[in-house]
């Protein structure tokens, strides 16, 4: 009988994930990727209000780059990995609300309507941007109750999630319709990724 083995991707060269998410770090190491986790030091706010630009798409990867570039400075002959994600919809910008209060007005302004992830991924190489990537999915929340709603917040408590729900638990269960990856809404596009680290000769399939 052959033994399969439990992964059949191997990391071949340093990778650093440039990310303090939980759920990027998780995506990743399920992957069978072997790699260090670094946290940028980037002001996310201040870049924010820097680029005078309303396109959320050039505003997620900008982030993504930023975080990745920060890190790569300081990590020579690592491949580095940064990401970011942006929840909007109605024209607003739905940021981790870290507290319920806020996590409820934001899931009320959402109730009932369609809005969009958009997620962006870098990758950096001795301070260099070798490549970026951004991906949107778009979702429509079901129309649920206030009471509804306060009772998946003590149930997901999603204080650090952007648009106040946690798609990997019980936050996908909120949507009645989604167009795109869920990868690309938990906010790592996976397979872009791994195509992208294939080419590069940083992983290899075993």
């Amino acid at each position: 009988m052959i033994k399969k083995p439990k992964f059949i991707i191997k990391s071949k060269l340093p990778i650093i994930l440039a990310s303090k998410s939980e759920t990027r770090k998780k995506m990743l190491l399920q992957t069978g990727i072997i790699f260090k986790r670094v946290t940028s030091k980037i002001d996310e706010e201040e870049i924010k209000l820097t680029m005078k630009v309303k396109n959320i798409n050039n505003l997620a990867k900008r982030l993504a780059e930023a975080k990745a570039l920060d890190v790569s400075k300081k990590n020579k002959g690592a491949y580095v990995i940064g990401a970011d994600q942006i929840c909007v919809g109605q024209n607003i910008i739905f940021s981790k609300p870290k507290h319920k209060e806020k996590a409820l007005k934001q899931l009320i302004k959402l109730n009932g309507r369609i809005h969009k992830q958009v997620s962006a991924i870098c990758i950096c190489y001795n301070k260099k941007i070798l490549w970026s990537y951004t991906e949107v999915a778009k979702m429509k929340m079901r129309k649920l109750s206030i009471a509804s709603l306060k009772r998946y917040i003590e149930c997901d408590l999603p204080l650090n999630s952007c648009g106040s729900y946690k798609f990997e638990a019980n936050g996908k269960y909120l949507f009645s319709k989604i167009e795109g990856n869920t990868s690309a809404i938990m906010g790592l596009p996976l397979l872009p990724l791994l195509n992208e680290l294939h080419k590069n000769n940083v992983i290899s399939y075993v």
